[in-house]
């Protein structure tokens, strides 16, 4: 586990505080600072994943779970205080995994699966930890089982542990795995809320074939009787700064339960908004999906943003989720993922240079 001892952190600390400046006084007094521990119970690791593996593999394990986080982010704390803090969740990920944190700023060296010795940022960046927290699952001979980004709470956390003990990664989805056991559930109450002004009408052509399109596309995919998707119309989608910088996209909203409608997507297939997005292998809802003018993927966010620091649903505006929000829609609209691929490394940049520091 990595130690945060004063010589080694010194950068990570600036960064920490660079990224400190992004909290207004109102968002401090409403979900307050946090600082990530790991849990004493993660494995106290040299770094070597290959050897990490192997002595995880002689102890009779499925393997390894890396945890990507880093020392000022809200989700990781949530996850680590609400879904690791509770211990039959904590016994079955121990049956089954060694767990090992990583700091996604850090210039510790580690070994990777291939035996490559690079830094703990730049293992992060080549594991696609893109955001924080990232969970990814290795099995025998560092195959990639699952990876799952930002915070997960324990009922998803719960199945996801499912999947992996199942073996059902070895023939299908995560995605396909969760509609499976969601196939018997009632007939959905609540239809999904349209925001016609923000995200348009049907027909809906996303073809970027043509080399044509001005602005960058925003997914929104969502699903009926979703609570969580009526948070985020309720809360972040009625502040004037988002709804403005959604407006600098070609905006979309689909319904991810949706079988018989059909969209072309930005490669030019027709489907239906269901088969896209288990094309797509979204596991939430809502879910947004960020594609540059060329139609290439450059940003999801398939998890829960509405939750504090503890892991508690919030249910109004909260200056932290709309500035996280906000600079998602700025990370792509300025094409920040083409100087860093590592997000929280370049907001934490960004307010560095904002900042004179």
């Amino acid at each position: 586990m990595l130690r945060f001892t004063a010589p080694r952190v010194l950068g990570i600390g600036l960064l920490a505080l660079a990224a400190a400046l992004l909290i207004s006084p109102v968002q401090a007094q409403t979900s307050g600072p946090v600082e990530v521990k790991h849990p004493t119970w993660f494995k106290d690791s040299l770094l070597d994943m290959p050897a990490d593996l192997r002595e995880a593999r002689e102890a009779g394990k499925t393997g390894l779970m890396l945890f990507f986080g880093t020392r000022t982010c809200s989700y990781c704390h949530a996850f680590l205080e609400n879904t690791f803090g509770r211990p039959e969740i904590v016994d079955r990920v121990q049956a089954s995994f060694d767990v090992i944190g990583f700091e996604v700023m850090s210039d510790d060296e580690v070994v990777d699966f291939q035996g490559k010795t690079l830094w703990a940022k730049d293992f992060a960046v080549q594991e696609r930890a893109q955001f924080t927290p990232t969970l990814a699952f290795y099995g025998e001979d560092g195959r990639l089982l699952l990876r799952m980004v930002g915070y997960v709470g324990p009922e998803r956390f719960t199945a996801a542990l499912d999947y992996l003990q199942d073996g059902a990664y070895e023939h299908q989805s995560l995605r396909a795995y969760l509609d499976a056991r969601e196939a018997a559930r009632a007939e959905p109450a609540r239809p999904v809320i349209r925001d016609q002004a923000l995200f348009g009408t049907a027909p809906v052509n996303l073809d970027r074939r043509g080399g044509d399109a001005q602005r960058p596309l925003l997914v929104v995919f969502e699903r009926p009787d979703c609570d969580t998707c009526e948070r985020l119309h309720r809360t972040v989608l009625t502040v004037p700064s988002v709804r403005e910088g959604i407006g600098q996209f070609e905006a979309v909203q689909l319904d991810m339960s949706d079988a018989d409608a059909r969209v072309i997507t930005p490669d030019g297939e027709t489907l239906s908004p269901r088969d896209w997005a288990a094309r797509l292998g979204l596991t939430h809802a809502p879910a947004l999906v960020f594609f540059d003018v060329q139609g290439d993927e450059v940003l999801r966010t398939d998890t829960d943003l509405l939750v504090d620091a503890h892991g508690r649903p919030v249910d109004e505006v909260n200056p932290r989720i709309t500035a996280n929000v906000q600079a998602r829609l700025d990370y792509v609209l300025e094409q920040g993922y083409l100087e860093q691929p590592q997000f929280q490394r370049w907001r934490a940049a960004r307010a560095r240079d904002g900042a004179g520091l």
